[in-house]
Formats: structure tokens, C-alpha cells, sequence
């Protein structure tokens, strides 16, 4: 539902207006999930395979020459597309994770049982076994290639394997205290200096509830919209940038469309000249 909303709400042509070429590969057809289903804490696991397959496949079809923006409904397409960008870009990926939440978990750390929970961690190996095809490609990202921004809600048992992790993470509190430019700089240095590609993911709820509100888990203190484009301006100054993933949006609870078209607004403030300058 969230790419079909933004795409009614026009975020293709916000992408299509500042590229050279412009090349829509349409949405992803992915399963309709009624009720859950599995154990509780993995729930809907054989849907995730067979969908991560089907992501994998899309994003294996994008040219390595381009740049690519990716839309989710949340985050745990990242395992498929990662794969499937894994075999076009050459070298080694790096990611820059926004999110307020962790996305660490593994089904021995987790609350929920939500694979949206754990979905970073499964593209790290960590977790349980995947597809075969993804298991012949794990890990899928190393996991000092990994800088992790604007946590603010994290899972008890999920901090202690994070702080285990050699994953680089940089709290909320810690990005506010140390301003978002020094924290920018510092994560697009780290990354570059590790990784061949980087990709951008951002979650929408990393940004402030009182911005965008449309989030399934609304957690105060987050970004701001210019603080969003600094993170990213200092990612495409590495020239290392490939990838930009919008997640998460939730248009069942959006009023007026206002958290949707605050973000098309952002997606064409993101890809445009001032930004990439």
C-alpha cells in the first residue's frame, strides 16, 4: 500500500525530474498476508523467503551503471535487494542505516516475532537459514560495513548483540548532542573507506513524529527534513552512493496525504542539484 500511495501522490516523477535517464522497473508483487503464520518469534518466515526471492530477481534487473531509489512498504525488502544488487555492483556494499529502531534482532533476541525487526541482522548472516540461493551469497554485508543512525528504540536483548556487533551505531542522543553534520561526515568517511558502493536506507520513522507521522511506531526525537538531507548530501560526496531506500510509510493512518506528500517532497529535495552539490 505505501508504493502504491506515493506513487499516486507522484514520487516516481519527483525521481524522474532530476534524472538524466529515467527507468521505472514497477512495483513488486509480493504476498497478501492475512494472518500470521509460524512461530512466534518468526512470524510469516516462508512468506519472507518466497518474497525475498521475487525481490532478489527485480533487483537483479537494474543496470550497474545507475543510480537506483527503491520504495518499501518497511524494511525487510533490504535482504532481496541487496542480493540482487550484489550481483551487479561489483565490490563490496556498505549501508547507512537510518531507523529509529535497530532491525537487529534475531528470532533468539526478539519481542515481536517481526521479520521488520530483524532484517539488518539476516543481511548480516545472522538468524536463520535463508533461501539457498541467499545462503550461497551470505552474508550478505559485512557488518563493519554497516553504520547504524538515529537509533532511539532498541530491544533489551537486541543493545547486547549490537554492542558485540563491529556494526558502527550512533544514537539519536548522540547525533543531536554531536550535531548531524559531524556525525554525517564521520559515517560517510567510515563507509567510503570500507565499501566499493553504499547504500542509503532510510526508514521514516527515523524522522520526528511531529514532521512525518504516518509510522506504524512513532518514537519522539528523531530527524529533521534538513538533517535527512545532510546525512545523505555527505553520502553522495563520497561518490560511492548507488542506492536510496524510502521505508515504511504507512498511508492507512495518514490525514490528508500530509506525511506522504512531505515525503515526495523530500524524495525530490534529496535527488536535487542542491543536495548532490
Amino acid at each position: 500500500m505505501a508504493c502504491k500511495a506515493l506513487r499516486e501522490l507522484g514520487v516516481a516523477e519527483a525521481v524522474k525530474q532530476h534524472a538524466q535517464v529515467f527507468k521505472d522497473l514497477g512495483d513488486v508483487v509480493l504476498s497478501e498476508i492475512e494472518s500470521d503464520s509460524g512461530p512466534s518469534n518468526l512470524r510469516n518466515f516462508s512468506q519472507f523467503l518466497r518474497d525475498t526471492d521475487v525481490v532478489l530477481q527485480a533487483s537483479g534487473e537494474v543496470d550497474p551503471a545507475d543510480f537506483v531509489f527503491c520504495l518499501g512498504g518497511e524494511c525487510t525488502f533490504i535482504v532481496g535487494s541487496l542480493a540482487g544488487f550484489k550481483t551487479r555492483f561489483k565490490g563490496t556494499p556498505g549501508v547507512l542505516w537510518m531507523d529509529a529502531h535497530g532491525d537487529f534482532n534475531t528470532p533468539e533476541t526478539t519481542i515481536s516475532g517481526f521479520i521488520g525487526g530483524m532484517c539488518l541482522a539476516f543481511a548480516c548472516g545472522r538468524g536463520p537459514k535463508l533461501s539457498s540461493t541467499l545462503e550461497m551469497a551470505r552474508p550478505l554485508l559485512r557488518e563493519e560495513n554497516v553504520v547504524h543512525l538515529c537509533s532511539r528504540s532498541l530491544d533489551p536483548l537486541e543493545v547486547a548483540v549490537i554492542k558485540s556487533s563491529p556494526l558502527r551505531l550512533y544514537s539519536a542522543s548522540q547525533v543531536h548532542e554531536a550535531g548531524v553534520l559531524e556525525i554525517a561526515r564521520e559515517a560517510a568517511r567510515y563507509l567510503a573507506e570500507r565499501s566499493d558502493w553504499i547504500i542509503c536506507h532510510l526508514d521514516v520513522d527515523s524522522i520526528d513524529p511531529s514532521i512525518i507521522s504516518a509510522v506504524n511506531f512513532r518514537e519522539e526525537g528523531g530527524l529533521t527534513v534538513e538533517e535527512v538531507k545532510a546525512v545523505v548530501r555527505e553520502l553522495f560526496k563520497t561518490q560511492k552512493m548507488k542506492v536510496f531506500d524510502l521505508a515504511a510509510y504507512n498511508p492507512i493512518i495518514d490525514q490528508n496525504n500530509h506525511s506522504g506528500n512531505e515525503l515526495v517532497k523530500l524524495t525530490s529535495q534529496i535527488l536535487s542539484a542542491d543536495t548532490l552539490q
